[in-house]
């Protein structure tokens, strides 16, 4: 397994864990109140790596958290999906993810005959100057709008 930087954590979205934070915040529950609502309980450490991001929610865990917090699990799916897709395309692209940002950068999905291809579009793009980069997201606006015009 890869070793993860604090630099790179700090970068990664972390947009479950501040929303369990909040909604347990929001419930008036400690840490450990939280943790003694699932089934078997679970310690404030854990429940304290859950809102860091440290820990990823276990599948066994969503119920009780939802319960417990008083939420609809399709919202917490939805977050952690938007999370994971956030995370995965800045491990891919090599995207920092703005401090406060609350929402995940588009996701393409490349068909695999074309992956290479889109590897090479990203590394190049990642490389350029400000002042090309610039340009080159100004000429693909411009591509994709005179094709949308034209569908």
């Amino acid at each position: 397994m890869e070793n993860i930087s604090k630099k790179s954590l700090a970068r990664s979205p972390n947009w479950v864990g501040a929303f369990i934070r909040q909604k347990r915040e929001d419930k008036g529950f400690s840490q450990k109140e939280l943790g003694q609502k699932f089934e078997p309980a679970v310690t404030t450490q854990f429940v304290s790596n859950l809102e860091r991001g440290i820990t990823p929610i276990p599948a066994v865990h969503i119920h009780a958290l939802v319960k417990s917090l008083d939420i609809r699990e399709q919202e917490l799916m939805l977050l952690m999906e938007k999370e994971y897709a956030a995370k995965l395309t800045h491990k891919i692209a090599g995207q920092s993810m703005e401090p406060g940002s609350e929402h995940a950068p588009a996701v393409i999905v490349v068909p695999r005959v074309d992956e290479e291809f889109f590897n090479w579009m990203v590394q190049s793009y990642n490389n350029l100057s400000e002042v090309d980069r610039h340009q080159f997201k100004g000429q693909l606006k411009s591509w994709f709008e005179l094709s949308l015009k034209r569908a």
